[in-house]
């Protein structure tokens, strides 16, 4: 699923995921077992269907951290593929196109709409190549999710864009935390500040290093409560942490060893 964290600190947006992803296989079993019936005492066979999705195979260094035009940071979370590209892929592609068409965008607004009426439309292209339709889900079903952060007019804003039936967006503009995907054990750390309110962080007063810290110390938490519980798990990897400000370029706090190499084998050892 991945966890994607931003905080809004007075300074600058830090912005932070995991790398895991996960490849599952649709499954569809027939099987005919023998029961004894509790009324009549005789043998019976029962033919049992079973379907659902079993996960093949993990992997750890996806990337869904991603700098956009050098002034925005988008995180990703849900599904890692519309057909047989990547989401990153295509967040970098339609960046790409609007380089090329020297096309102007200044505003968390706008990039959330045009990214959201884009990707949109390749996850109908793609469920119509697999016979498929937007109806065939049920409601509230997010195939995709997007946290959008950056600058406008000097104002700090992130936008979450929603990827179901429709497009759907939330915006948060007021200096916070705010988290996407596998929220559960984020939710249960933020339920134990509204039992003790005189231990809720106060995030005004955030340096940019806490913000860094904060994002870490909740998707790590999730990565360890994970680690331990015996469940398989959505949340893993290396995290990626990223800092925008509006007089800055995008900036990489931390990301992992696979993007340093790529950016020329700069790398520092933690």
């Amino acid at each position: 699923m991945t966890l994607i964290v931003s905080v809004t600190s007075a300074d600058g947006i830090v912005i932070a995921g995991d790398s895991l992803s996960s490849l599952n296989r649709q499954i569809n079993l027939n099987q005919s077992n023998m029961v004894s019936c509790p009324h009549c005492q005789k043998e019976h066979t029962v033919k049992a269907n079973f379907q659902g999705n079993v996960r093949q195979a993990t992997y750890s260094y996806t990337e869904k951290v991603i700098p956009f035009l050098e002034k925005f940071g988008i995180g990703v979370y849900g599904s890692g593929l519309i057909g047989s590209h990547s989401v990153n892929f295509l967040i970098r592609s339609f960046e790409h196109n609007i380089k090329k068409q020297k096309k102007e965008i200044d505003s968390v607004t706008d990039l959330a709409e045009e990214i959201g009426v884009n990707l949109h439309n390749l996850v109908k292209k793609q469920l119509d190549l697999e016979k498929k339709s937007l109806d065939d889900f049920p409601k509230g079903h997010v195939f995709l999710g997007f946290q959008i952060v950056g600058y406008d007019d000097l104002k700090p804003k992130i936008i979450e864009v929603l990827l179901g039936k429709d497009v759907g967006y939330k915006e948060f503009s007021k200096l916070g935390c705010y988290a996407s995907g596998n929220r559960e054990v984020v939710t249960a750390i933020w339920e134990l500040y509204k039992k003790h309110p005189e231990g809720h962080p106060i995030y005004e007063v955030f340096s940019l290093q806490e913000a860094v810290d904060y994002v870490d110390f909740l998707i790590s938490s999730t990565i360890s409560f994970q680690r331990f519980s015996p469940i398989i798990p959505s949340v893993g990897g290396k995290i990626d942490i990223a800092l925008v400000r509006p007089f800055d370029k995008f900036q990489w706090i931390r990301q992992k060893p696979l993007g340093e190499l790529l950016d020329g084998g700069k790398h520092e050892t933690r």
